[in-house]
């Protein structure tokens, strides 16, 4: 019913041919000089039952098994306790292997020992740091010259409107000067 009527309106504005597409048998949609054909009612049908397939073949095999509950820094392992979780380090220190001679890191490492026997350790402690070259050699002058031009900009910047528009006619007057000599 509709795929008639719609032809009738949009064909001759898009150059269709006058009789526009029809259907042959109620299921399949002729275009006109049959170029063409489609069944959308059997497209439909086609694409429930894909649909349907789908969800039966995930109901059969899906995993049948209990959910199973575990420690968040075990992954899934039954044996792996927290003592086994990676850090950061893990994948940093590769790249800090690689790139040593350009950041010089320094590493400290310090261990107390017990009063009563060198065997036995009180505590350890290690700390690793990183020169920050290009923090410190390149952005902070740069940062420090920008904060100085904006700190000689604030006095221009004094919030008071008479002040712009007392710039805006200074500026006026020097472009008009401008052109009067160069004109």
């Amino acid at each position: 019913m509709i795929v008639p009527r719609l032809s009738a309106v949009a064909g001759p504005l898009v150059g269709l041919a006058s009789p526009g597409p029809t259907f042959a048998r109620g299921l399949t949609l002729l275009t006109p000089n049959g170029f063409a054909r489609m069944s959308p009612p059997l497209v439909a049908a086609g694409l429930g039952v894909v649909v349907l397939g789908a969800w039966l073949v995930v109901r059969l095999f899906a995993a049948r098994g209990r959910l199973r509950i575990g420690e968040t820094w075990g992954c899934g392992r039954v044996v792996q306790t927290f003592r086994m979780e990676y850090t950061s380090t893990a994948f940093a220190e590769p790249l800090r292997r690689i790139f040593a001679a350009l950041y010089r890191p320094s590493e400290d490492v310090s261990i107390d020992f017990h009063p009563d026997s060198r065997y036995f350790f009180q505590s350890i402690s290690y700390r690793s740091a990183i020169v920050p070259w290009f923090e410190r050699y390149l952005y902070a002058p740069v940062l420090a010259r920008v904060q100085r031009c904006a700190e000689r900009v604030l006095t221009l910047q004094s919030g008071s409107v008479h002040a712009y528009l007392a710039y805006l006619v200074v500026a006026l007057l020097l472009l008009l000067g401008w052109l009067v000599a160069t004109g």
